[in-house]
């Protein structure tokens, strides 16, 4: 009788489907994802519209984090039997975070590949099972924005912060949206509220890792920024070590300086558009002010570099804008017009020569026919009384402007 039995278990396993089905549960359990999933691909041979298969190769991607394509599975079992389906997914209640995470996942890929439609498929699933969670607003909306559709991603930003009103991303994005359609005064009172919030997080992170010093120190900030952006782990790991006073260095509080950057980097751009915003509405003062603010946190931002000379220049503060250009040419020695102001700088100093120099030996040879330059170098050489010169370079204006 016993032989019998186990003969007849034996044959369920092998000859009927819930054979892939019970092999791929027990690997699953092992936390042995690739034979699972060999078993449901052969289980799916012969049962090709079996839902359950489906899900269970899902869930198999998820333990090989292969997040779109336990996505596709899913929405493969969704297509086959939509009911039971969800029906599975939400029995399941002790995976349900890992599913909601593996359903954003493959959003955030998708998105980074542009393929939105499917991006939002995934993200309506996240909703389905934790409407709650603010990050699916805040990837819907920038997705919606991508789009060019700015008011589906207005009220997604505004889902996000009717669920998080202290979530500074949020009003980030929120503000972005109206710059970028002009409406720079709104653009401004939410980029307020984003600094004002992320402000709050990025000292909360800081004091963590400025504890062991007296206090927070912004040029040590600015370092340990820049080393983590280079990728610079060696230095990195012996900054922490030495100047941090964490013997356990940069392996024990990857996570920590990784949200700090995150935090500066948010709190920086939300203090540079701000500022960006006031500098369309030609409130320079301000707009100065904001983008200063931007570098404190990241110095090495060319964006924010060119702003900050171009306003010292249009309050006439002229050696003060030298600097930030002379520093984009440092991280990029083909800014054209970076060169272009530094001349302009010279030239408005009086140093005619220098700015010649510079026009005709770092500008003009990037770009023959920079009109603007042979203006100024017009200009340098009249005053420096070569008026042969400065008529030749008229000369080339009238003719460039004839062809244009």
């Amino acid at each position: 009788m016993k032989k019998l039995l186990l003969l007849g278990l034996l044959l369920l396993f092998v000859g009927c489907p819930s054979t892939a089905i019970n092999s791929a549960n027990i690997y699953i359990q092992r936390g042995e994802y690739q034979k699972a999933k060999e078993q449901v691909l052969i289980g799916l041979k012969n049962d090709p519209n079996n839902y359950e298969l489906y899900c269970l190769l899902a869930k198999t991607e998820i333990g090989l984090t292969h997040w779109t394509d336990a996505s596709k599975a899913f929405h493969d079992a969704i297509s086959i039997d939509s009911l039971n389906t969800l029906n599975w997914i939400f029995k399941d209640k002790n995976n349900l975070t890992v599913y909601w995470q593996a359903f954003y996942n493959s959003a955030v890929a998708l998105e980074i590949e542009q393929k939105y439609g499917a991006a939002l498929s995934d993200l309506r699933l996240c909703e389905l099972l934790d409407p709650n969670k603010v990050d699916i607003y805040i990837l819907r909306g920038g997705i919606y924005a991508a789009e060019g559709k700015k008011d589906l991603a207005s009220q997604a930003y505004t889902k996000a912060l009717a669920r998080d009103p202290e979530n500074p991303q949020a009003y980030f994005l929120i503000g972005k949206s109206f710059f970028d359609r002009k409406l720079y005064d709104s653009a401004i009172v939410k980029f307020d509220d984003a600094i004002k919030h992320f402000n709050k997080k990025y000292k909360g992170i800081a004091k963590i890792v400025f504890q062991n010093l007296p206090e927070i120190d912004k040029l040590l900030a600015q370092k340990i920024i820049k080393l983590w952006v280079d990728k610079n782990n060696e230095e990195l790991d012996q900054l922490v070590k030495v100047k941090l006073g964490f013997d356990a260095g940069l392996t024990a509080h990857r996570m920590t300086i990784d949200k700090f950057y995150r935090l500066s980097q948010g709190l920086s751009r939300a203090y540079y558009l701000g500022g960006m915003s006031h500098y369309n509405l030609e409130n320079n003062e301000s707009a100065l002010n904001y983008i200063l603010k931007s570098l404190d946190l990241l110095p090495e931002d060319l964006d924010a570099l060119f702003y900050a000379g171009e306003l010292f220049i249009r309050a006439a503060k002229y050696e003060e804008a030298l600097g930030y250009f002379e520093k984009i040419t440092e991280l990029k020695p083909d800014d054209l017009y970076a060169w272009f102001y530094i001349a302009v700088i010279h030239s408005q100093l009086k140093d005619y020569r220098k700015a010649i120099d510079l026009l005709e030996g770092k500008v003009l040879v990037r770009n023959p026919k920079f009109i603007d330059a042979m203006k100024n170098l017009a200009f340098c050489y009249r005053e420096i009384g070569n008026t042969k010169k400065a008529l030749e370079y008229l000369q080339k204006v009238e003719k460039l402007q004839k062809e244009q």
